[in-house]
């Protein structure tokens, strides 16, 4: 059996979609199949594990509000009962499912009808859902298909295909609901870029301020949508540098002028700004923020200083700016990678927290390490985890790699425990985590790790302390921290290198350290700090570094700078998605075809499974059915204006010459049809003399 990449559901007839998905499969060069499940069997194919669902890399849902329940009314205190209860039906099947299979699933909240566009029914579905399944990051809501949905209200429906094969929506739609699923399943299944490094002339404002000086400079409103859209960035908890081959004090005259910009230097996190390469500049930034150059996106405009970057960081996602400035706040609109999944507040404070570091580090330089440690006033606070703790607990596990014994991804434990952790400076927010359950006279820890940002300053040795007063405190012997070796738990290693803990091997390079918890005196609850015998390890706040880079399929991130620029310049539209699905399996011409005959074969080339290569090859022969012959008929109403009679389809002669011989045919007629009305329309508005008048001059011409 093939391997199948997306598994399909709808309340519609949705098979017209596969192809828009097969291509952005093949753009990010993702192996395996699109496959549906039957016609309008949401449920029990989300709850049949042998389903198509349930075989699939990534689960997609489509589904509209008149297709799950009928009669609901409209206007402010209508009955949603029914819209509501379905809903929340949905939202349980959408849980059960991702938790069975353990793949992403995305459910897609689409178009009403336009005869049901005004029931307000799928606003009201689309709240619901949405608030329903904010927390569960397992399931996402794609609410619309934006930035892609066709600007014309009448280019999403197809009502002729939505009556003839419940195909509710046009080609163009069809593209641009592929282009979203696609794109918002690679932002919650891979991971993202944690830095932005941006340049300054060209990219942040027209002008060389070494030139022109800081007066100089323009930022016009096309200018400022990049700053907008950079604002986005720090707002969602992305680090902003800036790295710039200009005098300092010249960049910072720019934004002492223009205080009312989207972000100040108070939003930057850090700058390199002199003439040194930029990519010895990137790498003294990720030194100094503590971070991999795999977790970093450069922005400039200039394609020699990008070629020097990806030449010297081969690591960074290095991304050249269009140069006009309207045009690169819509690249970086389209650009995959800025794209963002679940936000925790732990995202929003990123920047403070890096500020706060910066205090510390300086304070860690004026004294000795000792002193640093006494006067740091650090304060750990160790809670049962609850509900609003969940992503951020979920996160941590997921990029938690320098402190994390086990390597664990995820939490299975009976309890879990989160780390709270602030100082002098400020608060680290929640920062570590313990998932721990009882086993005979052991508490053992499958889980216990910790953020790197406050690694080294003791907030371990309180929490390895903490399990074993719990351990005391519940009557049990022991305490068990499970570790399993990785290539980067090195500090993990090292710290449990100094515990006076015994190793119970039980798999390979994978052990339990197990400490006594008798009384009040034991191991485990003693545990304290002695920041003089610490190994020394890279502690900046950084959030935790991603375990390399990771593909998973069905949305692997695009291969590379090209891929990247390719989608966010050439692919922004429904159009240009079209247009290049069609070069991908471009149509073979036919000497002496008719233009209407060239362009049924360039639609059945589009449709079919094999590309025609004769206008005498037939519909059926190249794999066409019931499906594709919809949407062929709804191509020749849209564009010929005729309906195809269905003795014409349903025959052995059903071939492209005869079925171009049938739509010139009807055109004529409707067009001589057309033409008589008309004459008949104006003989009706002349008078008897005037009739007459033009009898005797047909005559007189015919004669003539």
């Amino acid at each position: 059996m093939s391997k199948i990449a997306l598994g399909v559901a709808a309340t519609f007839t949705a098979e017209p979609l596969g192809d828009a998905l097969r291509f952005w499969l093949a753009e990010l060069g993702t192996e395996g199949d699109v496959a549906f499940a039957p016609y309008d069997q949401v449920f029990p194919s989300l709850l049949d594990p042998g389903s198509v669902l349930g075989r699939a890399g990534a689960v997609v849902v489509l589904v509209r509000a008149e297709d799950l329940t009928a009669g609901v009314t409209d206007a402010a205190g209508g009955d949603w009962a029914a819209l509501d209860a379905a809903a929340d039906d949905l939202a349980t099947a959408l849980r059960t499912s991702a938790a069975a299979a353990g793949t992403p699933h995305l459910v897609a909240v689409c178009p009403a009808s336009p005869e049901h566009g005004s029931t307000g029914a799928h606003a009201r579905l689309t709240a619901r859902l949405a608030q329903t399944l904010e927390d569960d990051r397992a399931v996402a809501v794609l609410t619309s298909a934006e930035p892609y949905e066709p600007a014309d209200p009448e280019a999403v429906h197809d009502a002729f295909a939505d009556r003839t094969g419940n195909v509710p929506y046009t080609d163009h739609y069809f593209a641009a609901l592929a282009a979203a699923v696609v794109r918002r399943l690679q932002a919650v299944t891979t991971p993202r870029p944690k830095v932005v490094v941006a340049d300054c002339d060209g990219t942040l404002w027209d002008g060389v301020v070494g030139e022109d000086g800081p007066d100089g400079v323009v930022i016009g409103p096309e200018r400022e949508e990049i700053w907008r859209e950079l604002a986005r960035q720090v707002a969602a908890g992305r680090l902003l540098c800036l790295c710039s081959k200009n005098e300092e004090k010249d960049v910072r005259e720019v934004f002492a002028r223009h205080p009312g910009l989207p972000f100040g230097l108070d939003d930057v996190t850090a700058m390199r700004v002199g003439w040194e390469a930029k990519s010895q500049a990137l790498r003294s930034l990720a030194d100094e923020l503590n971070l991999g150059l795999d977790s970093f996106v450069f922005l400039d405009d200039s394609p020699v200083e990008c070629a020097e970057v990806r030449a010297g960081c081969p690591e960074v996602l290095t991304l050249q700016m269009p140069p006009r400035a309207a045009e690169a706040a819509a690249f970086l609109r389209h650009c995959w990678p800025l794209d963002l999944a679940a936000v925790t507040e732990a995202d929003r404070e990123r920047t403070r927290r890096y500020q706060e570091e910066r205090r510390r580090e300086q304070a860690r330089g004026e004294m000795s390490l000792a002193d640093f440690f006494a006067t740091l006033d650090l304060r750990v606070t160790i809670t049962p985890a609850g509900p609003a703790h969940e992503a951020r607990a979920a996160q941590l596990a997921e990029r938690t790699n320098q402190f994390n014994l086990s390597g664990t991804r995820r939490l299975d434990g009976d309890e879990t425990f989160v780390v709270d952790v602030s100082d002098r400076f400020g608060d680290y927010g929640v920062v570590g985590l313990t998932d721990v359950r009882t086993d005979g006279d052991t508490l053992r820890a499958g889980a216990f790790l910790l953020s790197c940002r406050a690694l080294g300053r003791g907030v371990e040795h309180r929490m390895l302390a903490h399990l074993g007063a719990l351990a005391r405190d519940r009557g049990l012997a022991r305490v068990a921290l499970s570790f399993q070796a990785t290539e980067r738990n090195q500090p993990a290693r090292d710290f449990l290198a100094a515990l006076p803990a015994t190793a119970e091997p039980y798999g390979e390079e994978a052990a339990w350290y197990v400490l006594t918890a008798a009384d009040a005196a034991a191991d485990a609850a003693a545990v304290v700090h002695s920041p003089v015998h610490s190994p020394v390890h890279p502690s900046g706040p950084a959030e935790e570094r991603a375990a390399g880079p990771v593909r998973i399929d069905p949305t692997a991130v695009p291969a590379g700078w090209a891929a990247v620029e390719r989608i966010a310049t050439r692919l922004t539209r429904p159009e240009e998605i079209l247009d290049a699905m069609r070069a991908a399996r471009p149509a073979t011409e036919a000497a002496g075809a008719t233009p209407v005959e060239a362009t049924v074969m360039r639609w059945w080339a589009e449709l079919l499974d094999k590309p025609p290569t004769s206008v005498n090859d037939g519909f059926f022969e190249l794999g066409g059915h019931s499906l594709r012959l919809v949407q062929f008929m709804a191509r020749v109403r849209a564009e010929f204006g005729v309906e195809l009679p269905f003795d014409t389809l349903y025959t052995t002669s059903f071939t492209i010459a005869e079925v171009a011989k049938v739509i010139e045919e009807r055109q004529l007629a409707e067009t001589g049809d057309e033409e008589l009305a008309g004459l008949l329309d104006e003989l009706a508005g002349l008078s008897d003399e005037e009739i007459d008048a033009l009898l005797e001059s047909g005559l007189e011409s015919g004669n003539g």
